[in-house]
C-alpha cells in the first residue's frame, strides 16, 4: 500500500509510523525534530514539511520490512562476521 497524505494516513499516523520503526533518520533527525514539535503545537506545516514526514515515513515502512526480512533469514544464509 503505497502511503500518502489526506484520505488514509495523517500526519500524525505517519510522525508515529516513523517513531515506531527507529529508523535512523541521519541528517533529517534535527528536521523530523522541529517538525514533531510544529505539528505538536498545531502550527501549519509546510508543504515541504509536510513531504518530508511523507519521505521518511516511506524509508520507516521500507526499513520495518528489511528488519522484518533479515528476521527470517537463517545465520548460515548470512555473510561470516556480520
Amino acid at each position: 500500500m503505497a502511503l500518502q497524505l489526506g484520505a488514509v494516513d495523517s500526519i500524525d499516523r505517519l510522525i508515529q509510523r516513523i517513531e515506531k520503526s527507529e529508523v535512523p533518520l541521519g541528517e533529517e533527525e534535527e528536521k523530523f525534530e522541529t517538525i514533531k514539535e510544529k505539528y505538536a503545537r498545531r502550527a501549519a506545516l509546510t508543504s515541504e514539511e509536510r513531504d518530508l514526514v511523507l519521505k521518511l515515513a516511506k524509508k520507516a515502512e521500507e526499513w520495518e520490512k528489511a528488519v522484518e526480512s533479515s528476521a527470517f533469514t537463517e545465520p548460515g544464509q548470512t555473510l561470516p562476521g556480520c
